[in-house]
């Protein structure tokens, strides 16, 4: 409610085709600026609420190479009047997660700590990292997930967090990019902070935006260590404007603000990002740009998203600068 009138009713979207690859294709929904959305998404293995997967007819087919079919993404969507040079703002808000159960792969070479250091000389726990997928229970009544299948006595239980682990626009120079890697558009970025309240700015390179989302997560630590999160579905409520100018990928919300850095190399990731944020800081007319890199030096907090596959996204966040 805006005090004065009711908020719009949200266009429920479940999206007749899901992408593997975000890239110029053909939209699944057009919509005004302004628009609200609840964006139905299934898990990253393409399972749905109701148990089932889905359908081969709502997957996307391959056109030449093999397709990884994982991170099916919900669109694209279509904003009315975004071309080049404008941005796509995205508020995030809500996750609403759609069933009680989650899971989390575990495997030989399948997240970012390597095999080496985490199977113990002595052999008790055997030679290599075992195959299992962990599967959990999720309450949201009470904030938290419990493994229901551990490998030893004791369960585990961690609060829960929903997030959006995907979310990107058409590259730039309209290729097909994977739901696997990140980039300037956006994509597997697993960053906890894309969560409710946060506003992701994404810069238009094609007619339309054609935004694309998806892969959510009940929880996740920062760098994604064992190769997934929480993985569930669930809806995501989201509003999507459209403003002038463009620039790099970055996150606001009421207090804070973040710059996205995606490279191949997680030290550049980093210098992206804090560039970017000094460079953001400093359009403020009030401060100056040697001072922006002093206070960004002093403040700021580093969230790794996922270190399983290059190129890393980094951001970097900064409370709002106050003074006298």
């Amino acid at each position: 409610m805006n005090g004065l009138c009711p908020d719009p009713p949200r266009i429920r979207f479940a999206s007749p085709q899901y992408h593997y690859t975000f890239g110029p294709h053909a939209p699944g929904i057009r919509v005004a600026p302004g628009a609200r959305l609840a964006v139905v998404c299934p898990d990253s293995d393409n399972g749905s609420s109701d148990g089932g997967l889905l359908p081969p007819s709502r997957r996307q087919a391959p056109t030449g190479a093999p397709l990884f079919e994982g991170n099916p993404m919900a669109g694209p969507i279509w904003v009315e009047g975004a071309q080049p040079g404008h941005t796509l703002a995205v508020t995030i808000d809500a996750v609403h997660l759609d069933r009680a159960r989650g899971q989390t792969g575990l495997g030989p070479a399948h997240g970012a700590v390597p095999d080496h250091l985490l199977v113990p000389p002595d052999g008790a726990c055997g030679t290599s990292v075992p195959r299992h997928l962990y599967e959990w229970h999720i309450d949201p009544h009470a904030g938290a997930a419990s493994v229901t299948n551990p490998l030893g006595d004791r369960s585990l239980r961690v609060p829960l967090n929903p997030f959006v682990g995907c979310l990107g626009v058409c590259p730039a120079w309209g290729q097909a990019v994977s739901t696997l890697f990140a980039g300037p558009h956006g994509g597997n970025l697993d960053l906890p902070l894309l969560r409710p309240g946060t506003t992701v700015l994404l810069p238009v390179h094609h007619p339309g935006g054609l935004l694309q989302l998806g892969d959510i997560h009940a929880a996740q630590g920062d760098g994604e260590l064992i190769g997934g999160g929480i993985e569930t579905s669930g809806v995501i409520d989201c509003t999507v404007e459209l403003e002038a100018g463009s620039g790099p990928l970055r996150l606001r919300d009421a207090e804070t603000r973040t710059a996205i850095g995606v490279a191949g190399e997680v030290r550049l990731a980093v210098t992206q990002a804090c560039g970017a944020l000094v460079q953001w800081l400093a359009d403020d007319p009030g401060l100056n740009r040697w001072d922006a890199y002093l206070f960004v030096s002093q403040t700021v907090r580093l969230t790794m998203g996922q270190l399983n596959l290059a190129p890393y996204a980094v951001a970097a966040s900064v409370a709002l600068p106050s003074g006298d």
